[in-house]
């Protein structure tokens, strides 16, 4: 058998399986064969009991050192593809702005979707390649990137096409959601029904014509879109084929995450208002909750009960929630840490969060978020020989080395991050 990686000298292994979520003992290794699947995770010793020629059967073999290897990380949410940034509003929030005061003062979305519409698609996708390699240098394999900041059929669709240039210059897997109900554009402020028109007859039906997206999104909140208007789009998205996902209860509880669980979405993201009744139905329903820590402490709000849903059987994913205004952070090992600290998880539930379940939240598990035979060779060195180090020593990068589908990123990585 030819291999297109052995990494071999591994100090242990946090497979994210639920039956074994770490292999612990040293000498250690995983193989991926030539299509880039793993093909064995586990003591060395086996391997050379199966082929004591892997060596030379291998076209890559990597020493890890006695350092410890991880899943390539999964970010489930982000909005990484944007036009500017907004230091000025953030000097605002540390005054004491809310950020429903820096929306209603056409700030937040609007003020995005303003700067998109001036941008060019090339100015836009060269920010954000920056932004994106920056992301995989901390381990990220695969990334959820959203629309959002256009609100209008163009821009929509630049910011959507900016994500596909993104897909055929980097390796990893970028999985694109559609969010024009972001908020309502300045011309549709008192004519909501005229925007969710053109949500559903012209942007959904062209973004699906075009490829653009493979889930599509919308902001349930006060003063954004109502449940009964997120309803309609998401039964006009669901009937094009679009998978779902919502964003719910980051301010005020509506029954988004309730909507959510019974339309089959595969995340509900944020939560920092559920309610009993939206974990009860999350529980039974196999909807992900999106937990976005980083958000809460950049813009001072509750943090979601993670552990509570955890309790009460829900998969719980951790995500940056990447965006110019209100979480302006990409580093996504600092939410496994929020989220063993301040949430309450294990460390064993955070890396989970920030792998295997961040994965199904986008509807990958079965090639991604984990270590396990037949999937993804998506894998990251971690330069240290524990698998409770990255989280517990946080504000630093302790990525050695990144592979996907057994093939090494050379990406520049930057340390000390925070």
């Amino acid at each position: 058998m030819r291999y297109s990686l052995v990494i071999e000298n591994i100090s242990s292994i946090f497979t994210a399986e639920i039956s074994k979520a770490v292999l612990t003992g040293g000498d250690l290794a995983i193989a991926s064969d030539m299509s880039g699947k793993i093909c064995f995770a586990g003591k060395k010793s086996e391997l050379l009991k199966i082929d004591s020629s892997y060596r030379d059967n291998s076209e890559s073999v990597v020493d890890a050192g006695n350092r410890t290897v991880f899943p390539g990380l999964v970010d489930s949410h982000t909005h990484l593809v944007f036009a500017a940034t907004k230091e000025d509003e953030f000097e605002m929030k540390t005054k004491g702005t809310t950020y429903e005061e820096i929306a209603s003062a056409d700030g937040g979305i609007l003020n995005s979707a303003k700067k998109t519409a001036s941008a060019t698609r090339d100015e836009i996708v060269f920010q954000s390649a920056k932004r994106l390699e920056q992301v995989i240098s901390y381990g990220v394999t695969t990334i959820e990137i959203k629309s959002g900041y256009g609100l209008d059929l163009e821009s929509e669709l630049k910011l959507l096409k900016a994500a596909s240039e993104l897909k055929k210059l980097y390796p990893v897997e970028i999985v694109p959601t559609f969010l024009g109900a972001h908020a309502y554009p300045e011309k549709f402020k008192n004519d909501h029904d005229g925007y969710i028109d053109l949500i559903i007859n012209e942007m959904l039906p062209e973004v699906k014509n075009q490829k653009l997206a493979e889930f599509v999104d919308v902001f349930c909140e006060e003063g954004y879109f109502s449940l009964k208007e997120t309803q309609k789009i998401l039964r006009a998205a669901s009937d094009l084929g679009f998978g779902l996902k919502l964003h719910a209860d980051e301010f005020n509880s509506l029954g988004g995450t309730e909507l959510a669980a019974e339309m089959g979405a595969a995340s509900v993201d944020h939560l920092e208002e559920i309610t009993e009744e939206g974990i009860r139905k999350l529980a039974d329903s196999g909807t992900v909750a999106g937990v976005l820590p980083v958000t809460s402490v950049f813009s001072r709000l509750p943090f979601a009960p993670a552990q509570k849903m955890i309790d009460n059987g829900v998969a719980v994913a951790l995500a940056t929630d990447m965006n110019p205004g209100s979480c302006m952070c990409g580093f996504l090992p600092l939410a496994a840490s929020i989220g063993a600290t301040q949430l309450r998880m294990s460390v064993e539930d955070s890396i989970r969060g920030i792998t295997v379940n961040g994965a199904r939240s986008l509807k990958r598990e079965s090639a991604k978020g984990s270590i396990s035979v037949g999937k993804d060779a998506d894998l990251v060195i971690m330069d240290t020989s524990s698998w409770i180090y990255p989280v517990y020593h946080f504000g630093h990068n302790h990525v050695h080395k990144v592979f996907v589908k057994g093939r090494a990123l050379d990406l520049f990585k930057e340390k000390n991050l925070i």
